[in-house]
């Protein structure tokens, strides 16, 4: 189970202590109440061609996967139940269980933290956060379930935001407004995040909508001979290995339906730092570019760019891994009434700088989305979308099949919400 470092224990203490003061707890607690519970039940169908997903064991690029000759249907049931007590006026908290059929505990914790709001005054306004969450990093994914919006599948990016940025940490955030316009500031400290970019040098980029859990890990497909010896077949995603903490900042502006953030990630992993079972303390740094352009009121246009390197393990006398990564996406979102259209175009890479010969990285693709999303009511919404991947990785060799892969998945997900 996921234990907090001394220092987030004192910072909850703080946030606690600064919302019970005088003047600032003003209104009555809701613990639970229709307001404070909810959720959402996604049940998908899906069918694949294709080489085995990831999650099979393969080196597949989506969550669905084939056995490489024919088409496979596959059917999955997934749920969110999401916990907003209000302790105060302006402290509250956001719990997420999450129930995967395709993670290690069926049912687990996703995000768990506290939230302090304070009620702003003047032109400046501040939130706090303590806990396990998410960096603000997904323009696709909202709400306390983290789920995407107008897709059944989300970009790369973010696909591996859910997978391995999630963190145990404190922070915190400014936002001024001004002459129409408003600037932020974020900056955040953080423990258990050394595994983040293990899932991108041993498997590669994927599209999916798996979550890591506080206490699962991931199946990794067959390593190389020479990292049999020195990784287990899994990494565990939300993992304290070497004590050090981590960092992210991020700066934002928005005016007029545009906004564009700037997010830098560093884990502070040591590299060398190992645990009982071989796991390993990953030197991760990372830059975010994103925008979001409100065209008009039905027409969202988003985009991300990522880029940075992932270091693990001695000199010897090349580091083991040291990977460089990159990818980047566009989607536009157009909405009809209780419909809406969207189309996404993404592309990938893994450049691999060390032991190419014996153990390659190296990884290329791009992919292209298609989704419609019918709202069926209040409580329910229909999606169908269409996913074609192609991509070209040195490692699926291992596993029986050609560098060079395409995969098209298309699935519906009928997802009910209370």
């Amino acid at each position: 189970m996921i234990h907090l470092p001394p220092s987030a224990i004192g910072g909850l203490l703080a946030l606690v202590a600064l919302a019970s003061a005088p003047g600032i707890a003003r209104a009555q607690a809701d613990i639970f109440s229709r307001d404070t519970v909810s959720g959402v039940v996604d049940l998908r169908l899906g069918v694949a061609d294709g080489e085995p997903s990831w999650t099979q064991g393969g080196f597949g690029k989506t969550r669905f996967g084939s056995d490489g000759d024919g088409v496979a249907g596959r059917f999955k049931a997934q749920a969110d139940l999401v916990w907003k007590p209000r302790f105060t006026w302006d402290l509250g908290a956001v719990v997420d269980l999450q129930a995967q059929p395709d993670q290690t505990h069926g049912v687990d914790l996703g995000e768990a933290y506290l939230r302090y709001k304070p009620v702003p005054h003047g032109d400046t306004r501040f939130t706090a956060r303590l806990g396990l969450f998410y960096p603000e990093i997904s323009l696709e994914h909202s709400g306390g379930a983290w789920i995407p919006q107008d897709t059944i599948t989300p970009s790369a990016i973010n696909s591996w935001v859910g997978e391995e940025l999630k963190v145990v940490g404190l922070e915190g955030r400014v936002v001024h407004a001004f002459a129409g316009q408003e600037l932020s500031a974020t900056g955040a400290v953080f423990y258990y995040g050394d595994t983040a970019g293990s899932l991108l040098a041993f498997r590669g980029w994927s599209f999916s909508d798996l979550k890591s859990s506080a206490n699962g890990h991931f199946d990794l497909p067959p390593l190389s001979a020479f990292m049999q010896p020195m990784q287990p077949q899994f990494t565990t995603p939300v993992h304290e290995i070497d004590g050090r903490v981590g960092w992210y900042a991020q700066l934002g502006w928005r005016r007029h339906g545009l906004s564009i953030d700037l997010t830098r990630y560093d884990n502070g992993g040591d590299r060398i730092g190992a645990d009982a079972n071989n796991e390993w303390a990953w030197d991760t740094r990372l830059w975010n570019l994103s925008a979001t352009w409100t065209i008009d009121p039905d027409t969202t246009l988003r985009g991300q760019v990522m880029s940075g390197q992932s270091f693990m393990g001695y000199s010897t006398p090349q580091i083991w891994i040291d990977d460089s990564f990159a990818a980047g996406y566009l989607l536009l979102t157009r909405k009809f009434g209780a419909d809406a259209l969207s189309a996404r175009v993404d592309g990938f890479q893994i450049t691999d700088n060390s032991w190419q010969a014996i153990d390659p990285n190296r990884e290329r693709g791009w992919a292209l989305t298609a989704a419609w999303r019918h709202g069926l009511g209040e409580h329910a919404d229909l999606l169908v979308e269409t996913l074609h991947v192609w991509s070209d990785n040195d490692a699926r060799p291992r596993t029986g099949f050609g560098a060079r892969q395409s995969q098209t998945v298309v699935q519906t997900a009928l997802r009910l919400k209370f």
